[in-house]
């Protein structure tokens, strides 16, 4: 277990690194941070210190989550292990079924098994979404003709690495539900 924690934190921080220097490509140059498409700096000007503490923070607060979701989160056997995995969900996060749409806006009531799920998600989709926004930035930069082509055949390649960006959230999340609801329904893991 220390060693996947090990090498997905290593992964995190590479992928992180990577995603900044790709970025730093356009930001230093005349005019870098009109292109940027960060949200931070598209909508809030914050500039390139704002986004390293932006994201030390995010990136320290992730590795604690995934900490948290890798040695201390026990997977919880509900009573009666529900047939259908949004049973168990809202079993796991609010002590009974028939919750499981309150997931989008109510504050669960066991909020460590929220922390330990987001810690999994976080860290994984951030890995995902730090490359793919490497490969973007580099395509771009070095003005890679296969990716020219990308770029030409979708128009604004920012809602396809957003729209994956989300994609990936939602399987990571639902992964993470999935092996604990086979746990669950197996009796393993406790």
């Amino acid at each position: 277990m220390k060693a996947k924690f090990f090498t997905t934190t290593f992964l995190l921080l590479f992928a992180r690194g990577c995603d900044f220097y790709s970025t730093s490509l356009f930001f230093f140059q005349p005019n870098g941070m009109s292109s940027e498409t960060n949200p931070l700096t598209r909508f809030f000007g914050v500039g390139w210190n704002g986004l390293i503490i932006a994201n030390l923070i995010l990136v320290g607060l992730g590795i604690y989550a995934y900490y948290f979701y890798m040695f201390k989160h026990v997977v919880q056997r509900p009573r009666v292990v529900p047939e259908k995995l949004t049973e168990y969900v809202s079993q796991i996060y609010y002590n009974q079924t028939g919750k499981f749409f309150g997931m989008f806006y109510l504050w669960p009531k066991n909020p460590k098994v929220a922390l330990a799920h987001t810690g999994y998600v976080f860290v994984h989709v951030a890995i995902f979404g730090s490359l793919l926004a490497t490969v973007h930035n580099l395509g771009q930069f070095y003005q890679v003709p296969i990716y020219g082509a990308f770029r030409e055949l979708v128009g604004r390649p920012q809602f396809v690495i957003y729209g994956l960006f989300v994609f990936s959230a939602l399987y990571f999340q639902f992964k993470v539900w999935q092996q604990e609801f086979d746990m669950a329904k197996a009796g393993t893991g406790f």
